[in-house]
């Protein structure tokens, strides 16, 4: 019995060890099944296969607000698998249902102090299960961002990951995004700038011909009137002529 416990001794310390390493965050309400990834994600790394050392690990780590949800695993434990009793306990009570995943989608999800990359993977984390296709979320996204930035990425091409990291750059660098807008817009506005260039030349050179047949017809005009109160015989030989037809102004004239 002795040599047989002194045979244990190694594997004993090594368990004792591995559990020392483990060091897990708070539990995280909002997440329950992210914690209990990252948590198994440590034991793993650690060497922790032994299910009561799991499940004290994941005892100590709860705080009194949450143990209430499990107290009768903690005081009377199950004899076996008692790491997946407290787990399946803890993430029904705390997993937000389908429903409620996608109402705080809907609605509750704001940017806050967040990058625009991580709003979207919080976005995507509340949509996983829900058949929310691309543009729904591209659209719940975009209604999320600040209003210049929205105002770029409506206009831009790309995934809905790729326009999160433009939005990254232009909030990180505010300026960015007055640049990127005004690069979009730039063109408009010359184009605008060069049909009204063209537009009052157009009507400045109508303004000139109009002008310029005004004085040519009032130049005929007045050339056909003088030329039209002269007879045909002192058109054609002035003061030489012998014959007058009336009416006539030429003897007036001269």
């Amino acid at each position: 019995m002795l040599a047989g416990n002194e045979g244990n001794a190694p594997q004993e310390a090594a368990a004792l060890a591995a559990g020392v390493a483990v060091k897990l965050p708070d539990f995280w309400k909002q997440d329950p099944v992210m914690w209990f990834a990252q948590a198994e994600a440590q034991f793993a790394l650690a060497g922790v296969v032994r299910d009561h050392t799991k499940f004290y690990h994941i005892v100590a780590k709860i705080d009194q607000s949450v143990i209430c949800h499990v107290a009768d695993l903690v005081t009377n434990p199950p004899n076996d698998n008692k790491y997946e009793a407290v787990k399946t306990r803890l993430i029904s009570r705390f997993q937000v249902s389908a429903q409620g995943r996608l109402e705080r989608l809907l609605g509750d999800c704001d940017l806050g102090d967040m990058r625009p990359t991580h709003l979207l993977a919080k976005m995507q984390e509340l949509a996983a299960g829900l058949n929310v296709t691309d543009d729904l979320m591209k659209m719940l996204f975009l209604q999320r961002m600040p209003p210049n930035v929205k105002a770029v990425l409506a206009i831009s091409d790309g995934t809905i990951g790729k326009l999160a990291e433009m939005a990254d750059k232009m909030v990180e660098c505010p300026g960015s995004s007055h640049v990127a807008a005004t690069m979009e817009v730039s063109p408009i506005a010359d184009l605008q700038t060069q049909i009204a260039t063209l537009t009052a030349e157009i009507r400045r050179l109508k303004t000139e011909r109009s002008t310029s047949r005004s004085r040519s017809r009032s130049t005929s005009r007045s050339s056909h009137t003088a030329s039209d109160d002269i007879c045909w015989f002192h058109r054609k030989f002035g003061g030489r002529a012998i014959k007058c037809r009336e009416p006539c102004r030429f003897s007036s004239k001269n």
